[in-house]
């Protein structure tokens, strides 16, 4: 086990390594988890930019990268959207291609950081964002999301695993609401900053066949002062059956909140 010293050592190294993925200040720092959401804001911050506290390492596996588990839908709707993304490096120079962003995916929550103590903290945590906790590929949650930075929408590509049953052959109510929660959290998180779920309104239409891959889309209702309004629905890739409807409501929070502080 390392001292304190050390630890906090370590720590201010993997920041100042992190100084060179992020931008200035809180600027540019983006995670993606289930109630606590960090994403950078379109209008009034620099663009995406990444960084993980995965231990040890300074290069973390992005989970919404396809794998072996992922079905040919879903690597079709993959696909499509990452036709879509902003920019494409040719040769070493980036090529303007469209309006859609790839979110990453880590399996640890990036919180915001202000020197080596925060991160020597964090580092010491066993915590695992709940939806990538499962080692086993496919067996639960596989997803990625893109963001639409001109119409303030995302849409996530969500293919459920077996471990993810309710009733016989059909994905849990609650991992529908999972997902839900982190996609429109992802959205409300870019828009207005750290935020926290305050709402959810969920209404399921249709079963959701264990296996399958749906659409997530989401989009910015309003803000208004502190709290963000998202819209959201679930249908088939076609987009021809609709399964689930909901709103979410996000409230932003002072980055000291995330530390348990008031400053």
């Amino acid at each position: 086990m390392l001292g304190q010293l050390a630890r906090r050592r370590l720590g201010l190294l993997l920041f100042l390594h992190g100084e060179q993925r992020i931008s200035n200040g809180l600027n540019g720092v983006s995670f993606n988890q289930t109630h606590r959401h960090t994403q950078s804001s379109f209008n009034t911050r620099s663009p995406i930019s990444t960084m993980s506290l995965w231990p040890f390492s300074f290069q973390p596996r992005d989970f919404s990268l396809p794998n072996s588990s992922w079905s040919p839908e879903m690597c079709k709707a993959y696909d499509h959207y990452n036709a879509l993304c902003d920019t494409d490096t040719e040769n070493g120079e980036e090529k303007k291609r469209g309006p859609w962003k790839k979110l990453p995916s880590y399996n640890r929550s990036i919180k915001y950081a202000t020197g080596g103590i925060h991160l020597s903290k964090l580092i010491q945590a066993k915590a695992r964002l709940f939806t990538r906790s499962v080692k086993e590929q496919g067996a639960t949650f596989e997803y990625v999301v893109f963001v639409n930075e001109e119409e303030k929408s995302c849409v996530c590509v969500f293919q459920a695993g077996r471990l993810l049953e309710g009733a016989p052959g059909h994905v849990h109510g609650g991992a529908i609401a999972t997902m839900i929660d982190t996609v429109t959290g992802s959205l409300a998180g870019c828009l207005s900053g750290p935020i926290m779920t305050a709402n959810l309104n969920i209404d399921y239409r249709s079963p959701m066949p264990l296996g399958s891959v749906v659409l997530i889309h989401c989009a910015l209702d309003r803000i208004e002062r502190r709290k963000t309004f998202i819209t959201c629905k679930v249908t088939s890739t076609d987009e021809s059956k609709l399964y689930t409807e909901a709103t979410a409501l996000f409230v932003s929070i002072s980055v000291g909140h995330l530390f348990g502080t008031r400053n």
